[in-house]
């Protein structure tokens, strides 16, 4: 079964180290009854072994930050990311670890509803693939809240390593997304990070 542990941004440097032999998830989140009630029905509809780390961002380091403090003290196979808008479909890790395990591919995007398996905005991606891209880190660390999800998706589409599975089900519930201006600064970051293939994991201009 899916279990699960509640920690807070500011009680990092008490945070121990964790370990799952299959899959580790990160769920930074900043509304706590929002936060409780994924909780609950991720782990009841998860249907396979694994560790969620529900982050309250109480001192408001941003998603990327979390995500990548929680994957450095951590060890797994696999590792994902989601956010406390996430709604799971019956079997979405199970789904979500399945295809990774038989396709032996880098990174997975979750079916949010959106993006369908071109963007992983909510991803499962294997441990051993992403050291070859930034050492102990998820997320380019320069961006603050997004565009690192979008800059893991573009490089694992450019070298054949992303995977989707429509049976991997995590929709994205948010009813104001549309009307939210992107993080100027991320914005910006990201085109100058893809012009330059991303430090040179791609080529320049793909």
């Amino acid at each position: 079964m899916l279990e699960s542990v509640f920690i807070k941004s500011s009680a990092f440097d008490a945070f121990a180290p964790l370990s799952h032999e299959t899959v580790v998830m990160v769920l930074p989140y900043i509304d706590q009854a929002m936060a409780e009630r994924a909780e609950a029905i991720l782990c009841r509809r998860a249907e396979q072994d694994g560790l969620l780390v529900l982050v309250d961002d109480d001192e408001r380091m941003g998603f990327i930050r979390v995500a990548n403090l929680v994957y450095l003290r951590t060890r797994s196979p696999l590792f994902g990311y989601l956010a406390q808008d996430a709604y799971p479909g019956m079997y979405w890790l199970r789904e979500g670890v399945g295809l990774l395990e038989r396709t032996g591919k880098g990174l997975l995007a979750f079916n949010e509803g959106r993006f369908f398996g071109t963007l992983a905005a909510f991803g499962l991606a294997r441990r051993a693939w992403l050291a070859r891209l930034y050492r102990n880190m998820l997320f380019y660390p320069g961006y603050h809240s997004q565009y690192g999800d979008t800059e893991l998706s573009a490089i694992a589409y450019a070298t054949g390593q992303l995977a989707f599975n429509p049976n991997a089900l995590l929709i994205e519930v948010d009813y104001e997304k549309h009307a939210k201006a992107n993080h100027a600064g991320d914005d910006a970051l990201y085109k100058a990070r893809l012009a330059a293939g991303f430090d040179g994991l791609i080529p320049a201009g793909t």
